[in-house]
């Protein structure tokens, strides 16, 4: 009876630690991460962000500002994994990326704490890494044998049900592009694969993510049918956006109708002639004869 006592006290304990061990005394526990070249930006945040009342964990050596002990054969590695530690001791990491910059190391740190369930600050602020970016870094700790093959199977169950969601959702939709959506990649990989469109590579399309901003045109076709529901917006195409999409890096075109669209598809594409698009179309929810147009496309 004592020993079974003691091990379910010692179970509530291990649960009641999981829950509070990145509360230290009601103080937030943030990791810092960046490249160490920014050393005196890591010395700022660590000050500031512990004058604002956190517990702060940042890098114990500057390998790009001077302590070359690093760079002597498996100190490296060992501050990498050490690294990952301290991202599993915080609630938070805090990302030092100057000018934009996020190097290797970092990029990976940032997934891992994606993976782990952490919040993440950005000194400046950037483009946010997509499911497919983390999973793809989440890999290479993996290959680097930093991560167990538990946790990256795990990582990988977790990114096939963030995307799965993601796609419901867009089918959930009533109406064309929700391009405001945090994890529009894998909206757009998703719908493609499911229309056999293109393979579920991401690479096919990531230009369209990895550029400063994507834009959305909607068009709304005018007219009492299909015909001319549809020549209105070939107008407006030529009229209005053509030049633009012309100077595209890529475009990705969604015809929705509340009939089968796929029939006007080849009008459309003659009008949009010689641009390194991808297709598909969608049917809409509603008895009214209407067409829109979705053309998600970077500058």
């Amino acid at each position: 009876m004592l020993i079974r006592t003691i091990v379910q006290n010692k179970v509530v304990s291990l649960l009641h630690l999981k829950e509070i061990r990145n509360m230290i005394n009601g103080f937030k526990v943030i990791t810092l991460c960046g490249s160490t070249r920014f050393k005196e930006e890591f010395l700022e945040a660590q000050k500031r962000l512990t004058l604002e009342g956190n517990i702060v964990i940042s890098v114990g050596l500057f390998g790009h500002s001077g302590d070359d002990v690093v760079w002597t054969e498996g100190v490296k590695d060992m501050l990498d994994r050490q690294h990952l530690a301290k991202i599993d001791l915080a609630d938070e990491i805090y990302v030092i990326n100057v000018d934009g910059y996020i190097g290797d190391s970092t990029r990976r740190e940032i997934a891992y704490a994606d993976y782990r369930g952490k919040s993440i600050t950005y000194l400046e602020s950037c483009i946010k890494p997509s499911l497919y970016d983390n999973y793809d870094a989440l890999g290479e700790l993996y290959d680097a044998k930093r991560i167990s093959d538990e946790d990256f199977e795990q990582a990988g169950r977790d990114f096939d049900k963030k995307r799965d969601a993601a796609i419901a959702e867009y089918n959930a939709y009533q109406g064309p592009w929700p391009y405001q959506w945090k994890n529009i990649d894998a909206v757009v990989c998703g719908i493609l694969q499911q229309h056999g469109l293109i393979s579920i590579d991401y690479h096919d399309i990531k230009d369209l993510y990895d550029a400063d901003c994507v834009y959305e045109a909607r068009i709304k076709g005018k007219g009492a049918n299909d015909e001319e529901q549809l020549q209105s917006i070939i107008d407006t195409i030529r009229n209005e956006y053509l030049a633009q999409l012309h100077s595209s890096k890529k475009v990705v075109v969604t015809l929705c109708g509340s009939s089968d669209p796929s029939g006007l598809l080849e009008k459309l594409a003659d009008c949009m002639k010689g641009l390194n698009a991808v297709w598909q179309t969608r049917k809409l929810p509603t008895e009214a004869p209407e067409i829109v147009l979705s053309i998600v496309y970077v500058l």
